[in-house]
């Protein structure tokens, strides 16, 4: 009897006995070895022998369940965890330590599990998860008061958490950062009552490059404030220093409420990030790219619900696209306007810390209804925006001018909007009927979110010069000619509305 790690058996026969050495050749001439009575098992295979391959030939290095009761059973888990493990947490409180230098795979993660969702709660402790890969963290109360860091990690998931720290002053609940992070994902977490400085989530990275292709999706956060003027984001992806840096950060399908701490609810400062698809009810503020180029902004809903300083999205920088988005009831003006395409205070040059000139903005397909202020450009320092496209999109409103330009912007193009002003509002600049019709959009509809209805003008009277418009908000398809304004009337199916509590967080789908 043989048994350990490593042994392997194996049986031949060397007796020279083939047709090069041996003559005649024929069909006696062979060797022979028997092998009897032999009995070989791999870790929890079938001892039998009977089964499939799979049962036959097991992977060699099985994750095993970890059950653990108590803080110092958590730790001997975390120091002993290899690829498949799942450390599965009784109910109860734990403080918790690190993790450094562990790694599943992408079939055979590590995963940190609660046994009863919500029920395992760390309130104590503090947890980084370093040089790591394939990590989970599931359906966890996290109550503690020190930072969740992910370093220099690779798809380490946060999935299923609640999160409500205890803050006595300045606290980042979650952050990214180190060098070669990439693929992290934060999805179906619930984020409330956050009262002090700092982000919910934030995302950094090296001295020179942010987290690669991160995923924050359906969350659901709630309750930040009060306004500050600085530093309370519900989401910071990116930071001055390295704001010329690519990011690729998915923001989609979360839901905002009450998230009034920043001036920016989610605020972008680097290249090539996008935010679609969520929601954000009575929330102060805006998204803001703040720096960096190539943002992509589009299906997300924005409803102010007639709470004071709500607003849509803020942009500066280079080559933004902006379209599919719905603005309704938002009362913010200036930096909290329903879109504020804003001047500059640099040119394509300057210190990462300011706000650099709007350049090649494309702003199309988006809805605005009945807010107090809706397209603004240049409300802020002293360079115009430059080539900024606005096409197809709808504008109705009772205040103020629906199109304000503030400061006059260089090379503008307007094509095929409708403005609809009624009360006291105007149209607010002097374009011809191709570029601004003033109709009546026919909108109706129950609920935060109006539509064209069947009657509309708006229906198959976009410019059609947007191939990347290819559905509309409600993930209907595009047919023709697109619609003006984030709808298409349609009689396909709705397959996206504005998220509610029981869409987003824990025990969502």
């Amino acid at each position: 009897e043989n048994s350990g790690d490593g042994n392997y058996f194996k049986a031949g026969a060397y007796t020279q006995a083939n047709c090069d050495r041996s003559s005649p050749c024929s069909g006696d001439n062979y060797g022979e070895v028997e092998i009897y009575d032999l009995n070989v098992t791999h870790g929890d295979g079938d001892e039998d022998g009977g089964g499939d391959d799979d049962e036959q030939n097991p992977d060699p290095n099985p994750g095993s369940t970890v059950d653990v009761s108590d803080s110092d059973e958590l730790a001997d888990a975390f120091d002993a965890a290899q690829a498949g493990d799942r450390i599965v947490l009784a109910d109860g409180a734990y403080e918790i330590s690190g993790m450094s230098g562990k790694h599943g795979t992408e079939d055979e993660p590590i995963t940190v599990v609660a046994a009863n969702r919500g029920e395992a709660e760390i309130n104590d402790g503090q947890l980084e998860i370093e040089d790591s890969s394939y990590v989970t963290f599931e359906g966890l109360t996290w109550t503690n008061s020190d930072t969740l860091k992910i370093t220099s990690s690779n798809n380490v998931r946060l999935t299923r958490n609640h999160f409500r720290l205890t803050e006595e002053e300045s606290l980042k609940w979650v952050l990214i950062g180190g060098a070669d992070s990439h693929h992290n994902r934060i999805d179906h977490n619930l984020f409330e009552e956050k009262h002090e400085l700092g982000n919910f989530i934030t995302i950094d990275g090296s001295e020179t490059e942010q987290s690669q292709h991160d995923r924050i999706d359906h969350n659901h956060f709630r309750n930040i404030g009060p306004r500050a003027e600085n530093e309370m984001e519900a989401i910071r992806v990116g930071q001055s220093a390295i704001s010329e840096s690519d990011g690729h950060t998915l923001i989609e399908h979360n839901l905002f409420e009450e998230c009034d701490g920043d001036p920016e609810i989610i605020s972008v400062k680097s290249n090539n990030n996008t935010v679609r698809y969520n929601t954000f009810r009575a929330s102060q503020g805006t998204v803001t790219q703040r720096h960096g180029n190539e943002g992509q902004f589009y299906g997300n809903f924005f409803l102010g619900e007639g709470k004071e300083g709500t607003g849509g999205i803020r942009i500066y920088g280079q080559d933004h696209t902006i379209y599919n988005n719905h603005f309704e009831g938002l009362t913010g003006s200036g930096y909290d306007a329903a879109l504020q395409i804003d001047g500059g205070n640099v040119d394509t040059s300057g210190a990462l810390s300011e706000h650099f000139r709007v350049y090649r903005a494309t702003v199309v397909n988006n809805t605005f209804v009945n807010n107090t202020s809706n397209i603004e450009i240049g409300a802020n320092y002293d360079l115009a925006p430059v080539d900024t496209v606005i096409a197809d999109n709808l504008v109705v409103g009772s205040e103020g001018k629906l199109f304000n330009e503030l400061m006059t912007p260089e090379n503008m193009t307007y094509a095929g909007n409708i403005a609809w002003p009624t009360g006291s509002a105007t149209v607010g600049v002097s374009e011809p009927d191709s570029a601004i019709m003033t109709a009546d959009p026919l909108l109706s509809g129950e609920g935060p979110v109006q539509h064209i209805g069947a009657d509309s003008p708006a229906i198959d009277a976009g410019t059609g010069d947007h191939a990347f418009v290819t559905d509309d908000i409600d993930g209907q398809p595009r047919t023709g000619t697109a619609d003006i304004g984030a709808d298409e009337h349609s009689s396909s199916t709705i397959t996206r509305t504005p998220l509610n509590a029981s869409d987003v967080g824990p025990d969502a789908e």
